[in-house]
């Protein structure tokens, strides 16, 4: 009896109360012998900004292990292969994790856009807590609640979902809820019980069994904001997708559009918002109006300096920390592709193997291609290219980032034509074909002098862009 109390007493301690933990990962994978387990966590799931947490390079006998500090139960990620495993964590726990089969990706999907990882929830297969007298409840550790009910919920959310635009939309979802809270509804586990509450809420939103009114004041009205918890942010950014658009066709909200484009003022806006009975409490109000500003800027209606201005005042006023924290990944994610500011840093392996970034090349404009050396429209462009390096080669950089396989392709390539400007092979940064969101090969950006995008994306050299380069230099004094 005692150990049970003291069991629940460490989760409800767990979720309510920040302290400082260590959580040690580990578990063996031959397969995956010599590969880099990484694993990150969403600094917000707004923007959806990954940090970091700790990464093992796995031994050669396929031993792994990874330990890092946290303060509160967090959900974290590691991408692998085609796979992107996640699991949940709380502070002072051990777990074994057994990795899926290796598949690596092919060629073909890391240059992919559209590739959607394969979402694999992470066995835990031994499980200990510095905190629990014993560890005889494993079946009450919290990745096994959450499997089991994605398990069992998962079937329920896709028949609903499915049915979304037909009459039977909700068509037995009464018997659906009792039957889910039968079966989960007696957990006490807290982080569970308010995951488990709002993807409920997501499948009676789905379902449109409840209007996004009702959602609202039953799900976040006067309710704490649980910036960790996926669920929670899953409904979150479905319910208050696109906000400020659906909100400004309303009869008190058609003012949105002034506050924020013409008067760019977040004191209006938030008074604007504080009609809606919905956004009664401050703390949500602010987060609605994070999501909105987020949304805006991949809409038509509002404009990009007014957004950035309101975000700014919200940033310098807020007094919640963690929203001035969501404000800056916000402004980090919306600018780094625009004119006026600066772009995703590399530092990748050149045609010689030397390690040259972005900073390198500070002090001078920098055209910068995304390519293969296999692709045809790529290799129509490498002799305009060419006559560009030889003609302006004094005052403009060019730096071909390279999709090849392997260094040793590209390396070979620029070696046979003879090309002398700078050939990055992207093997060691992946992500830089989402950083800069390439879709299409080639793809080109200018950069200037201060290090900051001039052009983005620029022409190509078929597309006149040595007339563009020259009004850049003009319009800076230096033709």
């Amino acid at each position: 009896m005692f150990r049970a109390v003291f069991f629940l007493f460490f989760l409800g301690f767990n979720i309510f109360t920040s302290y400082a933990g260590m959580v040690v990962i580990h578990g063996n994978s031959a397969e995956y012998k010599g590969a880099i387990l990484s694993f990150y966590h969403y600094n917000n799931q707004i923007s959806n900004k990954e940090v970091l947490i700790a990464n093992s390079k796995v031994k050669e006998n396929g031993d792994f292990e990874l330990s890092f500090e946290v303060t509160q139960t967090d959900y974290i990620f590691c991408h692998t292969g085609v796979f992107f495993l996640y699991m949940f964590i709380e502070p002072n726990c051990d777990y074994t994790i057994t990795l899926p089969s290796r598949i690596d990706k092919k060629q073909d999907d890391i240059l992919n856009p559209f590739f959607k990882e394969l979402r694999v929830h992470l066995l835990i297969s031994a499980f200990h807590s510095n905190l629990l007298l014993t560890n005889e409840l494993p079946d009450k550790e919290l990745n096994f609640l959450i499997q089991q009910f994605d398990n069992y919920f998962d079937p329920y959310y896709e028949k609903y979902a499915s049915n979304i635009y037909t009459k039977n939309g909700v068509k037995g979802m009464d018997t659906t809820m009792h039957t889910i809270e039968a079966t989960f509804g007696g957990i006490k586990n807290p982080y569970f019980q308010s995951y488990y509450t709002y993807r409920v809420g997501l499948l009676k939103f789905m379902s449109t069994s409840f209007k996004s009114r009702n959602i609202s004041n039953n799900y976040f009205l006067n309710k704490p904001v649980l910036y960790n918890n996926p669920a929670f942010m899953e409904l979150f950014n479905q319910v208050y997708e696109k906000y400020f658009v659906y909100f400004g066709r309303t009869k008190e909200g058609k003012v949105i559009y002034d506050n924020i484009n013409t008067a760019k003022s977040l004191t209006r806006l938030k008074n604007t918002l504080a009609q809606n009975q919905v956004l009664a409490n401050d703390t949500l109000k602010e987060f609605v109006i994070l999501k909105g500003l987020h949304d805006g800027f991949y809409e038509m209606e509002f404009s990009r300096e007014a957004l950035l201005q309101v975000l700014d005042s919200l940033s310098l006023t807020t007094k919640i920390e963690k929203h001035k924290v969501i404000a800056g990944d916000i402004r980090e994610k919306v600018t780094r592709l625009i004119p006026g500011f600066s772009p995703p840093p590399f530092k990748m392996l050149n045609q010689d193997s030397t390690w040259v970034s972005l900073n390198d090349f500070k002090g001078s404009y920098v055209y910068v291609m995304f390519c293969t050396t296999q692709n045809y429209a790529c290799l129509k462009e490498y002799d305009l290219i060419k006559k560009l390096y030889e003609k302006h080669g004094k005052i403009l950089k060019i730096v071909t980032i390279s999709f090849d396989e392997t260094l040793a392709d590209t390396r070979m390539f620029a070696k046979k034509m003879k090309y002398n400007w700078t050939f990055l092979h992207f093997g060691n940064q992946p992500e830089i074909l989402k950083d800069y969101d390439i879709r299409t090969f080639p793809t080109y950006f200018l950069i200037d002098r201060e290090g900051k995008l001039a052009m983005s994306p620029a022409p190509s050299p078929a597309e006149n862009f040595e007339v563009y380069l020259f009004q850049q230099l003009r319009a800076k004094g230096i033709l």
